[in-house]
């Protein structure tokens, strides 16, 4: 998210009675409009047809807008925005190429992996596992999990593995943070995440990229069942 940079723009309304900033609540108040199918992918959007239906003013939802933009959600074209599109089918090309390349990185770091990344992939898995619960923030979630599976593929060695997963999931950023939104594939994520870093951890190359691939083609089936849908129609 960018930085705020003008006063004034807080209210207070959290669980824990912290403040929080208009423009994080424009963010996700255009999220979840993304997310519930009011705003379509490939749709334009300007900041006056936002401020009229968030009822917030202009210097808020530009903030929101330009983290949206820096989080691969929207993208500028000419004097508009518009929701990033991805087309149906090449969501299932990305997912059918990237549970392969994911199942190799998840083997080669498994063996490459210095201690240091091993340590490191334990604390994030266990992190996951701590925010896994209903009323978690998808988005961090989202962030936790794309910092374990680009971990993993750092762990790999292989610049081309980790240079091509980098570029798959930021193509998919609007679909991961999605699947974070409901509470019972959170579940399966945390229990996933878990099973691959015990595996790499555990010095099983073959059982690491078994349980990875299982686990982004389980992603794919339930991207194409829940999520496409609520994207498309």
């Amino acid at each position: 998210m960018a930085e705020l940079g003008e006063e004034g723009k807080y209210q207070s309304g959290n669980q824990n009675g912290e403040k929080v900033p208009l423009s994080l609540k424009a963010y996700n108040m255009i999220m979840n409009m993304i997310m519930n199918g009011q705003l379509r992918m490939g749709q334009s959007i300007t900041e006056d047809m936002l401020k009229n239906q968030l009822g917030m003013s202009k210097t808020p939802i530009r903030e929101a807008i330009i983290s949206l933009e820096n989080d691969g959600i929207i993208s500028k074209v000419g004097r508009f925005y518009n929701v990033v599109y991805l087309a149906k089918e090449q969501i299932d090309e990305i997912y059918e190429f990237k549970a392969e390349l994911e199942a190799l990185a998840a083997y080669y770091s498994t063996i490459r992996m210095t201690p240091a990344m091993k340590r490191n992939l334990k604390l994030i898995s266990q992190k996951i596992s701590r925010m896994s619960t209903d009323d978690a923030d998808p988005i961090a979630l989202a962030n936790l999990s794309g910092k374990l599976h680009a971990l993993i593929a750092k762990g790999s060695g292989n610049s081309y593995i980790e240079k091509n997963i980098t570029n798959l999931r930021l193509r998919l950023r609007i679909v991961r943070i999605t699947i974070f939104m409901s509470a019972g594939r959170r579940a399966e994520e945390k229990a996933d995440h878990e099973e691959i870093t015990e595996a790499i951890l555990g010095n099983d190359p073959h059982k690491a990229a078994d349980i990875m691939r299982k686990h982004q083609m389980d992603v794919w089936q339930y991207v194409k069942n829940e999520i496409v849908p609520k994207l498309y129609y």
